[in-house]
């Protein structure tokens, strides 16, 4: 499925030979928002206990996908500047 996250991961990845200094810098201190964290962690609780409404499931695999992009994109950066060193 095309989700707008594999979209835009496919669109970054393509160009990563590009990426700057400056962009891998800032790349690598990208996180979550807290609130987004905790609202992450709450959902990853009630799914290990098996109480996920459709809805949280749904938003769950969004977090799920985002935190795949900004981990990939963190090692992108990571290996821009572990080279520049």
């Amino acid at each position: 499925m095309n989700t707008q996250t594999t979209i835009l991961e496919r669109a970054l990845v393509s160009n990563v030979s590009k990426m700057t200094l400056d962009a891998a810098s800032f790349l690598w201190g990208v996180r979550l928002d807290p609130v987004d964290e905790k609202r992450s962690n709450d959902l990853a609780a009630k799914s290990r206990l098996g109480t996920l409404t459709e809805d949280e499931q749904h938003e769950i695999d969004e977090y799920r996908r985002v935190g795949r992009l900004i981990e990939m994109l963190r090692i992108q950066a990571y290996a821009v500047l572990n080279a520049a060193k």
